[in-house]
């Protein structure tokens, strides 16, 4: 949505399909939320902002992405999130100064700021999906791809910033998608769950590594790999 590469849905569409989404959950016992990417287009979300206030669709059944993407639409986020609803924030190569990006570490102080509650945001890596390159006029350079390892370097720097303690980072880095998606296994260390673990060094780096309780690093070395791994 307001990006140049969409097949430009209307409001009526995106309406539609919210509404797919939430009663499909209902029926379906799942979370059904709408997860929109968003471009840098000048409408920003203002279909997302006439969707709640012309329909019955309630503001926590979509959730968009790339809000960081520039200033004015991260502004929109703020104001979806203060509305009651929740972002995610694209985590990738810091924006340098020529970059119109909101880096991670701002977005972190405009919530508190603000008063908003990290309970609304999560985290994301977009991993291995297409970064494209544009010039001044539009014209695709080249396309780059969006890595997932971006997602615990993060983590570990806006915690030895002490920017927010780790336990608040874990929630925006894993505990809030769970909840939003309704994964009920994920994003917590309980009895009964999947043993979804990372164990990190005093600096944050990664040592083990298991999934649904299997291990699957051990002291930095990797011991299973998948299909297709080299």
């Amino acid at each position: 949505m307001s990006d140049h590469r969409s097949s430009q849905p209307t409001f009526d569409e995106i309406a539609r399909l919210a509404a797919e989404c939430r009663v499909g959950g209902m029926l379906g016992g799942k979370a059904g939320v709408l997860h929109l990417h968003l471009g840098d287009g000048r409408r920003g979300l203002e279909l997302l902002f006439r969707l709640i206030r012309e329909t019955e669709i309630p503001v926590t059944q979509v959730i968009p992405t790339h809000v960081s993407r520039n200033r004015a639409l991260f502004e929109q986020g703020l104001e979806w999130v203060a509305a009651g609803g929740s972002i995610d924030i694209t985590v990738g190569p810091d924006p340098v100064p020529s970059d119109p990006d909101v880096g991670f570490e701002d977005v972190l102080a405009a919530f508190a700021g603000r008063g908003l509650p990290l309970t609304r945001i999560t985290a994301s890596s977009d991993g291995n999906g297409s970064m494209p390159v544009f010039d001044a006029e539009g014209r695709l350079l080249r396309l780059t791809i969006a890595s997932e390892k971006d997602l615990l370097r993060k983590l570990g720097e806006v915690v030895r910033k002490g920017l927010v303690p780790l336990e608040s980072a874990l929630r925006i880095f894993a505990t809030n998608a769970a909840d939003f998606y309704k994964l009920d296994r994920k994003g917590r260390i309980e009895p009964g769950r999947d043993a979804d673990l990372l164990l990190l060094d005093g600096d944050l780096g990664l040592v083990d590594v298991f999934a649904r309780g299997r291990h699957l690093m051990a002291s930095g070395r990797v011991l299973v790999k998948g299909t297709f791994s080299a």
